[in-house]
């Protein structure tokens, strides 16, 4: 094993053990034998990012990008550190670059559906997790947050269908009943809302956004001590 390649391998049980800073020294150092390794100024990056550095981190990843413009991995996590540090519209152009080069990516289509929903751009929002839900059927994920993205449009319907495909598959998801109750409630349909906010409340005692909507639309303090099994 060559000397890169062994402190690459110290650095990531570093990284496992929790190490980061000296992880990024290790990786610091293996620069300075050779700073045209990519993945490490990647890593890197990925590191600085962890550890809330997100200014290092878009800047050691803008490094690699500038002269691997294609690195996949490298536009990926750039993306995300654009969204960290609350580059909206820098985040979207690197996740379009993503989608162009590797079209199947569909975390690129989460990411940039996420940001454009920051910008209050809804449209382009649901147009991202349609693609990701055309990328991949079988996850929750973009089905989740096109009905989040659904919600804040004030299409109701359209998120509580969301919703409920994300429920078929898992009932018990706490956000997915918390949203589908707030649906039903600006619907004005109060049974089901409050259907949705006492199975909230089965599921998590102490979500005091359900138990506030709760106490609004029955205007009882009471009821939730008898419906709500003890814990």
């Amino acid at each position: 094993m060559g000397e890169i390649e062994e402190i690459k391998k110290q650095a990531l049980e570093l990284e496992m053990q929790g190490k980061i800073r000296v992880a990024i020294s290790k990786l610091l150092s293996a620069l300075e034998i050779d700073e045209s390794q990519y993945d490490i100024r990647v890593k890197l990056g990925e590191l600085y990012y962890v550890l809330g550095e997100i200014e290092k981190s878009v800047e050691v990843l803008e490094g690699v990008v500038n002269e691997k413009p294609e690195f996949t991995l490298a536009l990926y996590r750039l993306g995300i550190s654009y969204f960290r540090a609350v580059k909206f519209l820098k985040a979207i152009e690197v996740f379009k670059r993503i989608m162009e080069i590797e079209p199947d990516l569909y975390m690129a289509y989460y990411w940039a559906g996420l940001s454009y929903y920051h910008i209050g751009d809804f449209k382009n929002s649901i147009e991202c997790y349609k693609k990701l839900m055309e990328k991949c059927p079988d996850g929750k994920l973009g089905c989740y947050q096109m009905a989040v993205v659904y919600r804040a449009a004030g299409k109701y319907k359209e998120a509580i269908e969301c919703l409920e495909k994300v429920l078929e598959k898992d009932p018990n998801v706490v956000s997915a009943n918390y949203h589908l109750g707030i649906c039903y409630l600006r619907l004005h349909n109060y049974d089901k809302a409050i259907d949705c906010f006492k199975k909230v409340l089965e599921l998590d005692r102490n979500h005091v956004e359900a138990l506030t909507k709760l106490k609004e639309i029955t205007e009882d303090d009471q009821w939730y001590t008898f419906d709500v099994p003890p814990l």
